[in-house]
């Protein structure tokens, strides 16, 4: 058993996958050995464990859908720790939802507030580049969503690069089913197929930085051919870019460019 070389710091603990402990007074550290793929599988002990891979594995599944609908968008505007973020993000979602541990149900209702305000690019906080107020609202047949800006003026567009002549705002939804757990295929599915996934993008004209610009409003419509049952939510997805306009062509800046969610119907 090796022991502690120094004792004049005494450690008890775990650091760094390193054990610290006494014994018989005497201070010792050990590495412990990691569970074997048949114990997480199948012993009772590591039945969290094998729970929550399955809800991360829902989560995983429930944040594709929700790139699906975003297309393009989610190329880009995200950043490379995205996908991670927004399925720890919906990990927390499933955690609130009805069923056992390893089952719960997905559903962005649940919890909507980890949803709201998400940002495609962490470092870019869209509500912190763009401060204009707008409204959004939707139809009662859940058909139209639209997202009114009364007035923008240069003092809205805060860090955008100087060099920047115009700016584009990018208005996104996208349609996600409740999941479920399948214990048939042993994974998550949504319940609703064939509207899950489906989403509608619409961008301003390019706009001057310099001046004012009212009365802007953008909508989307909800591609799905059926009824939205109350088991699908809606996402809502604002963003905006920077760049030059050129010989009436509108070139986007690489860098200067902010999404994120602002409405969940």
């Amino acid at each position: 058993m090796p022991k502690q070389k120094s004792f004049i710091i005494k450690i008890k603990g775990f650091i760094k996958g390193v054990s610290y402990y006494f014994e018989n007074g005497e201070p010792r550290q050990r590495i412990p050995n990691p569970p074997t793929k048949d114990q997480i599988y199948n012993d009772p002990r590591f039945a969290g464990v094998r729970a929550n891979n399955k809800e991360f594995g829902g989560a995983s599944t429930y944040s594709k859908s929700i790139a699906t609908g975003l297309k393009n968008n989610i190329h880009t505007f995200k950043d490379s720790r995205c996908t991670s973020r927004l399925t720890a993000a919906l990990q927390k979602i499933i955690k609130k939802g009805r069923g056992t541990p390893g089952k719960r149900e997905a559903n962005i209702l649940n919890g909507p507030e980890n949803l709201m305000g998400f940002q495609l690019q962490k470092n870019n906080v869209f509500n912190q580049i763009f401060t204009a107020k707008y409204i959004v609202s939707v139809n009662e047949k859940r058909t139209k969503i639209t997202i009114k800006i009364p007035n923008i003026t240069p003092y809205n567009l805060k860090n955008n690069p100087s060099s920047a002549t115009h700016f584009i705002l990018t208005a996104a939804l996208s349609i996600v089913s409740i999941h479920n757990w399948n214990s048939k295929i042993k994974k998550y599915e949504p319940d609703y197929p064939k509207v899950n996934g489906l989403g509608d993008t619409k961008k301003s004209e390019p706009l001057l930085c310099k001046i004012e610009h009212q009365n802007i409003s953008i909508q989307l419509i909800n591609p799905a051919k059926t009824t939205i049952s109350g088991g699908v939510a809606i996402t809502v997805w604002l963003g905006i870019s920077f760049g030059k306009e050129t010989d009436n062509k509108f070139v986007p800046f690489e860098t200067a460019k902010a999404m994120e969610c602002i409405a969940i119907f």
